[in-house]
């Protein structure tokens, strides 16, 4: 079981769901990944893009095929309802119907095609609209499509009518975003995107399909841009948490590239708030989609670092802890008056559960409210770090509640992140008896990405110890992974029984860190300490978000792109994205609230879990029979219907009760502790202000929207 009281948990589960529930208004979820299947694909719980090439019925225009009006509220055949005076929705998911303009398009006052009925010209492209109505549709030819769709840019009205040739229907639940290209030598190359599908399938099918690709590249760069090519990435990382931007998936397929599933993706572009198609011939945008990852100009002078280190104070710590602070010392002497006031430092300690060892004081603990001067870490290092003297009842540690309450601190805005880690043990992993997070290293390496923070371990190996060491390196290794590098670390091992080695070593990391804001800031004359590689990758990957914010996405064009580099297609070029309103996570943290008292009701009076789950859920469920006649949790209707339509496999909503009642204890404590984890990720997200989004201006606070990673679904 885990490590809290039973009613200790439920006040903490209690407490993250009222602070999810917020008023809304109708549920709206749009997004964007590359792991779906073809337009709705399999049930939740399939494989991702398991299934036949080429979109399904759902997301085909020509599947639409022979529909005309219908009457109000009745559902059509293609699954679209239209109640009076609202927006349409997809009877099986509640999602509004969206369409996307194409550029210079206008809105009629009524549906005919005759320019003195036109009451908006030039509508903004690919901005999603509301649907309301559609007149005599018929998509049977996607090249000419017939037929009116009634739009508004809210819910509450409908403004005119637009022709069918001029909108895109999207009702994909899926967008997909960049992802992190990594340096310009190691890293991927940018996403391309091209005319038509033949001409992306001619290269993925080639022989030399890394060799036509570099031959594109190489023609762009020289000014004699490729007829097939119509835009692409800008070099520099644009962070879609950061600069948001929508690429909605119109069609795809999907097919194999050594042996790897890759799929070839239609999307359109658009970027809230900005008009005018971006392509490769346009001058402007691609002057600035060819600057460098890393030339970050006069932006770069301008830099900052925040650093927080996360200190193991467990018995055997204290020579390490005293190094430490030397060498922070040591660091602080080296800064100039200008470059003191760009550091700013943090501290955070942790040892272990305190179910256990309650003598130990404290889980983790954050010595830093607000991030200090590196003479004050000094002075707490010396004060109030101390290693404690009592010991624990096993090896490992809660290096993951330090990590946890490091990703917390309060990092200064525009500052580049670091955390620096170090430990001489593993972490309890999800669902041990002595996790307190719920959390393991994936999902805090995913949520520190998120945050654009940058972890630096430091693993110190006991030689008595060996048999932890494998365990300690994967945790810490993972997350010390480099953003946009698929295999490098920022990892440094170091005999715990050498003191001189680690002193040596964290003089160098010190200095280091002090060089290279020097050498950002373009200030040649300061010392410079030598390179230390580990470090050295991720301040470079830090560097690429901070000059990424000066790029801008290419925006209102239709193409055909590839998930995956065309160069080296082992390098994910797109990942998946689901955009979510805040009153979707609050549904879903509610849901999976009761989940989790069923699964503890279930254990306590060793029931049945779809009984226990339909003791708990049934009275707030419209069908309440369906819990009873359930074979997986996600045939019960509990969960959201817009969940149930994406197409990727989750354990959670696969679970029956013959998986429940196979379940050891153990297993069923990781799986209570793997959705105490999306509820924190979820209260988190909730509780960034900057991080969500408008689709279009004019909508209301209830339907901003957030970027979420498929994987924080349950």
């Amino acid at each position: 079981m885990s490590t809290y009281p039973a009613f200790v948990r439920r006040v903490f589960w209690m407490a993250m769901v009222l602070a999810l529930t917020v008023p809304c208004g109708p549920v709206f979820a749009q997004s964007s990944d590359l792991e779906g299947t073809q337009g709705h694909g399999p049930p939740a719980g399939a494989s991702a893009l398991e299934g036949t090439q080429g979109p399904t019925p759902a997301n085909d225009l020509s599947a639409l095929e022979g529909t005309t009006g219908h009457p109000a509220g009745k559902p059509t055949d293609d699954g679209i309802v239209c109640p009076p005076g609202s927006p349409c929705l997809e009877a099986a998911t509640q999602l509004p119907l969206r369409v996307l303009p194409r550029p210079f398009s206008a809105i009629h006052r009524e549906a005919l095609a005759d320019p003195a009925n036109v009451v908006q010209a030039n509508v903004p492209a690919f901005k999603p609209l509301y649907v309301f109505n559609r007149r005599e549709i018929d998509l049977s030819r996607p090249d000419d499509p017939k037929g009116w769709y009634q739009v508004g840019r809210t819910r509450t009205a409908p403004e005119g009518w637009m022709q069918a040739k001029d909108v895109l229907e999207w009702r994909q639940a899926l967008l997909v975003s960049y992802t992190h290209p990594g340096n310009e030598l190691e890293g991927r190359s940018p996403v391309l995107m091209f005319r038509h599908r033949a001409d992306l399938e001619s290269i993925v099918d080639d022989m030399d399909m890394a060799g036509r690709a570099k031959a594109l590249y190489e023609a762009i760069a020289s000014g004699k841009i490729p007829d097939q090519v119509v835009s692409m990435e800008p070099k520099r990382f644009v962070d879609i948490t950061k600069r948001f931007y929508v690429l909605p998936i119109l069609q795809w397929s999907q097919t194999q590239i050594n042996g790897d599933d890759v799929r070839l993706l239609q999307v359109a572009a658009a970027v809230p708030g900005a008009r005018g198609a971006d392509t490769v011939r346009n001058p402007d945008y691609l002057e600035q989609a060819q600057v460098g990852r890393g030339q970050g100009g006069a932006v770069l002078q301008d830099v900052k670092a925040d650093i927080v280190f996360v200190i193991d104070t467990s018995r055997s710590m204290q020579p390490f802890i005293d190094m430490t602070r030397d060498a922070v010392a040591q660091m602080s002497r080296q800064f100039s008056a200008e470059t003191a006031d760009r550091f700013r430092f943090g501290l955070v300690v942790f040892r272990d559960s305190l179910e256990v060892a309650p003598q130990l004081e404290y889980v983790a603990r954050s010595l830093t409210p607000e991030l200090v001067s590196a003479q004050d870490l000094v002075g707490l290092l010396e004060r109030e770090a101390g290693a404690t003297a009592v010991g624990s009842v096993d090896y490992a540690e809660e290096v993951f509640a330090g990590v946890d309450l490091a990703l917390h601190s309060k990092w200064r805005q525009g500052a580049l992140r670091f955390v620096i880690l170090i430990g001489d043990a593993s972490s309890h992993p999800k669902g041990h008896p002595q996790n307190t997070t719920g959390k393991d290293e994936t999902d805090l390496r995913r949520e520190y990405d998120d945050a654009q923070v940058h972890l630096f371990a430091i693993h110190l190996q006991d030689p008595r110890a060996k048999e932890d060491h494998p365990l300690a390196q994967a945790q810490f290794g993972h997350l010390a992974r480099v953003r946009g590098s698929e295999s490098s670390s920022a990892i440094k091992e170091v005999n715990a029984f050498e003191e001189g080695e680690y002193r040596a070593l964290v003089e160098h990391l010190t200095g280091r860190i002090t060089a290279l804001l020097n050498q950002t800031m373009g200030n040649g004359t300061a010392a410079q300490a030598a390179p230390l590689a580990e470090f050295d990758k991720l301040w470079e990957a830090a560097l690429i978000e901070y000059v990424g914010k000066e790029a801008a996405p290419p925006k209102d064009i239709v193409a055909w792109t590839l998930d995956r580099d065309l160069v080296n297609p082992a390098n994910k070029a797109l990942e998946v994205r689901v955009l979510v309103t805040r009153e979707q996570l609050s549904t879903l943290a509610q849901t999976l609230d009761q989940v989790v008292q069923a699964l503890m009701r279930a254990e306590v009076t060793q029931g049945q879990f779809f009984d226990a789950l339909q003791s708990v859920a049934g009275q707030a469920m419209k069908r309440p029979e369906d819990l009873g006649g359930a074979v997986r949790l996600a045939d019960t209707g509990l969960l959201p219907a817009f969940i149930q339509s994406l197409p990727y496999k989750s354990d959670i909503l696969a679970l029956t009760e013959d998986m429940f009642a196979s379940m050891t204890a153990e297993q069923r404590s990781q799986l209570e502790w793997s959705i105490l984890a999306k509820l924190d990720q979820y209260r988190t997200i909730n509780e960034q202000v900057d991080a969500w989004f408008r689709l279009n201006d004019t909508d209301p606070d209830q339907d901003m929207v957030y970027p979420l990673h498929l994987d924080y679904l349950p």
